[in-house]
């Protein structure tokens, strides 16, 4: 018990980290840190048994390579014209780069928690982290077609910073 123990805290030993203090807060349901920080360390935890001294690093990976660079927003259809069909709009917009790694995460949050609810959260986060690290999986796959979606509008807008 006690080597479990100093593992957590090896594996979340620099909670100072923006990006773990993010993923913590995004984890955490009506205050409860001490649960989410819980979730977090079995999830590396996990990783940690599947690839030995890992798994920050595949945390990392995961983290970085799901993050959003464009996004996509859906302009009203305009006034419906006699003999003119009205159409949805889509406006590709450039997000930066803080707002498009908390994007991501929020994504790779969503996508493990709508993955299965018979396993625990941590074991669906480490599977779509391990396989965002891998440049795998339902994330990925959704942010693929969502740059092709921005890239096949681009003559509709020109890009600008969104903060």
């Amino acid at each position: 018990m006690v080597n479990s123990y100093k593992q957590s805290i090896i594996l979340l030993g620099n909670k100072s980290d923006p990006l773990i203090k993010k993923m913590i807060n995004l984890l955490m349901r009506d205050g409860k840190r001490s649960k989410a920080e819980t979730v977090l360390n079995k999830t590396l935890q996990s990783l940690d048994s599947e690839y030995p001294g890992r798994a920050i690093h595949i945390f990392y990976l995961g983290i970085f390579a799901v993050r959003q660079d464009i996004g996509v927003r859906l302009k009203p259809k305009p006034k419906t014209r006699r003999n003119k069909r009205s159409f949805n709009v889509y406006l590709p917009r450039v997000i930066s780069p803080i707002c498009g790694l908390h994007l991501g995460m929020r994504s790779l949050l969503k996508a493990s928690r709508d993955r299965s609810s018979i396993s625990p959260l941590w074991e669906n986060l480490s599977k779509e982290l391990l396989k965002a690290s891998q440049n795998d999986g339902e994330v990925i796959d959704k942010r693929y077609n969502l740059n092709k979606l921005a890239g096949s509008n681009k003559r509709r807008i020109h890009f600008g910073i969104r903060y």
